[in-house]
């Protein structure tokens, strides 16, 4: 089953599309399937990024997360602060 699919073209592209149909002695639609097709196919020919492109792009911090994000590490540099102080004896 089709779908009506309704879309706006500018002058120019309302010319190509009623040549086109045309030059193939069929509809518009059948100009505009046939495009996406083929424009779908070239794309599926581009190379497409490994996982490790994908995951490298994410920027992740490496497990363990920084040291110095407050909000999630809160108790663990308030426990290296007090540590070091008592190391320092200043406590």
């Amino acid at each position: 089953m089709s779908k009506t699919i309704t879309f706006r073209a500018d002058a120019e592209t309302a010319r190509i599309l009623r040549d086109l149909a045309r030059r193939t002695n069929g509809s518009k639609s059948a100009a505009i399937r046939e495009a996406l097709q083929s424009h779908w196919k070239n794309i599926g020919q581009e190379e497409t990024p490994t996982a490790w492109e994908v995951y490298s792009k994410l920027k992740i911090p490496p497990a363990g997360g920084p040291k110095r994000d407050r909000a999630r590490n809160i108790s663990k540099l308030l426990r290296e602060k007090l540590l070091a102080k008592r190391r320092a004896g200043t406590l």
